[in-house]
Parts: structure tokens; C-alpha cells; sequence
């Protein structure tokens, strides 16, 4: 379970889980550090039609939740406060990893800026849903082009997954002007054998 080195550093280390070792130096262990993500996303565009920002929404696994606010000591008074914080602490580490995202149009890589907008709340089932709005550096015309977003955490330790493709959509604004969204996957091999889902969710909008 891991999102980065800073991040376990400051968060789950404490709780003798030891996550901020690189993967490729755990083959052996890492098994037992995997951790799932169930993902949403919306794909947004601005007042002229074009790409502007992606609408994330992830939900872990209830083991690495309760090990994420272990130590937090929730109480309804300190609540949101707790959740925005920890939400923060993800965020900051998941900028410098893109967010896990690789967004492309038109076969062309479109860079993501930092989160600003984002929120965290914890199911009565114990798992933590991360939500953030994640805008594009500039905004893309999309118009006669195909857009794919590749989701995978570098490391390999995370694995997202999309449950169907309702948990894509489009805002009204690329539904009026698109195709709708598919998902496919592939099966990436890392060191140690280890064997990882990535999906992709792509469209294609009319010229």
C-alpha cells in the first residue's frame, strides 16, 4: 500500500507498516503491500467546448483506509477537518506522480496541474472516497480527435479499476459531441513477476 515515499514517511510508517521502500527493492514482500482503488471520472469541458478538467472520484480498499486514519482519531467534531487533511497529504505526494493519470487527444499526452478542489469522506462501510476536480494545464479541443485516459500507479503497489463503464461519463456539454466512453485493459508485467491491470477509458467526439 503505498502512494509515495513522502507520503508514508508522514502517515503509515508510524504504524510499523513500512510501505515507503520502492517497490522494486520488496519483490519478496510485495505481495503483501497491494492495495485497491474504484474509480470514477467525469470528463469536463469549459465554456468553449473544450477539455478542461477531469472529475476523479477513488474509493479504497477498507484495508488501506483503516491503516490511512489509524492514527487520526475521528470524532464527529473533527471530522471534515481530519478527512481534508489527509486528502491533502495524498494529493500533494499523487502531484508529483501525475495523479496516476496519462491523459491523451488526438494520440498527443495532455499534461494535469495541480488539485485545488477536493474533498474526502469515510463510508459506513470504512472505506475513505477521495474526490477532486483535476484540470488540464491548458484546455483541449477534442473536436474530430479521441480521448483516452490511461490509469496506473507507477509503482505498480496500487491497482485502479473501473467497475463498468458507468463510472465514466461525460458532461452534457462532450455527451452532445462524443461518443460514449468504453473501457478496455491491459496486463502489464513488473519486476518480480508482479502482473498489473491498467484501464483505459476512451471516446472519440465528431469533428
Amino acid at each position: 500500500m503505498k502512494f509515495s515515499k513522502t507520503f508514508f514517511n508522514k502517515a503509515l510508517v508510524a504504524s510499523g507498516l513500512l510501505l515507503a521502500l520502492p517497490f522494486s527493492s520488496l519483490p519478496a514482500q510485495a505481495d503483501g503491500f497491494h492495495y485497491q482503488i474504484s474509480m470514477s471520472t467525469r470528463f469536463i469541458a469549459d465554456a468553449e467546448g473544450k477539455l478542461s478538467v477531469l472529475g476523479m472520484g477513488w474509493t479504497y480498499d477498507a484495508d488501506v483506509s483503516a491503516a490511512l486514519i489509524e492514527e487520526s482519531e475521528i470524532t464527529d467534531a473533527n471530522r471534515a477537518e481530519v478527512l481534508k487533511g489527509r486528502a491533502s497529504d495524498i494529493l500533494a505526494d499523487l502531484f508529483d506522480l501525475g495523479y496516476f493519470s496519462q491523459l491523451a487527444v488526438g494520440g498527443e499526452p495532455v499534461d494535469v496541474t495541480e488539485v485545488e478542489d477536493y474533498g474526502m469522506v469515510l463510508g459506513t462501510d470504512g472505506r475513505l472516497t477521495l474526490s477532486f476536480q483535476l484540470p488540464l494545464v491548458d484546455p483541449v479541443s477534442v473536436k474530430g480527435k479521441k480521448v483516452s485516459l490511461r490509469m496506473a500507479d507507477p509503482d505498480g503497489v496500487g491497482t485502479l479499476t473501473y467497475v463498468d463503464t458507468q463510472q465514466v461519463s461525460l458532461d452534457a456539454t462532450l455527451a452532445a459531441a462524443c461518443s460514449s466512453p468504453s473501457l478496455t485493459q491491459e496486463t502489464v508485467t513488473l519486476p518480480g513477476d508482479h502482473k498489473l491491470t491498467v484501464p483505459t477509458a476512451a471516446f472519440e467526439c465528431r469533428p
